[in-house]
């Protein structure tokens, strides 16, 4: 029993250094890993510790990020783009078009206008001419029937009425409107019974057109 108790006495020592040996490498073991799991953690850390990372992440790297993304696309191939561009271009050509046609005919329209106006006052002063004219006529013509009439009326029935006779148709009408109703009877009792009966018949027909004063006064 001695022996035995010697052996386990002579066994403990070893014992004990094959703990601290064991001790001891697990500690560097431990150690080890320590380490390693520091540097991995460290190459893994986020960009966003940074500074720099933090003074970016404001409103000036949202407008950066927006910057970056890129334009949508619309989807449609080269050929398509360029049939969209072509029929873009024939429309603006074809609105420019209409706009040139619309302008010149404007043009047209405001030229024609303008003739139309100074025809207009061409033919105004023309009407003054024309009414002048005719009051210039008229007041001849009048003048010169009442210098007939005079004549005709001063002259003894019997010597006028075969003169009168011998005027046309027409112009004793116009005489004989003019001549006050006796003496249109004493002349007309010294004519023969078919002149008096033609100028009777003809008086009692014959509408006299209204004259130029009537004419004027007429209308306002």
């Amino acid at each position: 029993m001695s022996g035995a108790l010697l052996g386990r006495v002579k066994l403990f020592p070893l014992l004990i250094v094959f703990a601290l040996v064991a001790l001891g490498m697990r500690g560097v073991s431990l150690y080890t890993g320590y380490d390693l799991m520091v540097a991995s953690a460290q190459e893994q850390k986020p960009a966003a510790d940074t500074p720099q990372n933090d003074e970016e992440s404001g409103p000036e790297a949202e407008t950066k990020l927006a910057s970056a993304v890129p334009p949508p696309v619309l989807g449609l191939s080269s050929t398509e783009e360029m049939q969209l561009i072509t029929q873009l271009k024939q429309r603006r050509e074809h609105l420019e078009q209409r706009e040139r046609a619309l302008d010149l005919q404007q043009q047209l329209l405001a030229s024609t206008e303008k003739r139309i106006n100074d025809k207009i006052v061409q033919l105004q002063d023309l009407e003054v001419k024309i009414k002048e004219h005719l009051r210039l006529f008229e007041d001849a013509e009048k003048k010169q029937l009442d210098a007939i009439v005079a004549v005709y009326e001063k002259m003894k029935p019997k010597d006028a009425a075969p003169r009168f006779e011998a005027l046309a148709l027409q112009t004793q009408v116009d005489l004989v409107t003019r001549m006050k109703p006796s003496k249109v009877a004493a002349l007309m009792e010294n004519m023969t019974p078919s002149k008096a009966s033609i100028l009777t018949t003809e008086l009692a027909t014959q509408v006299l057109p209204p004259s130029f004063d009537e004419i004027q006064d007429g209308g306002r």
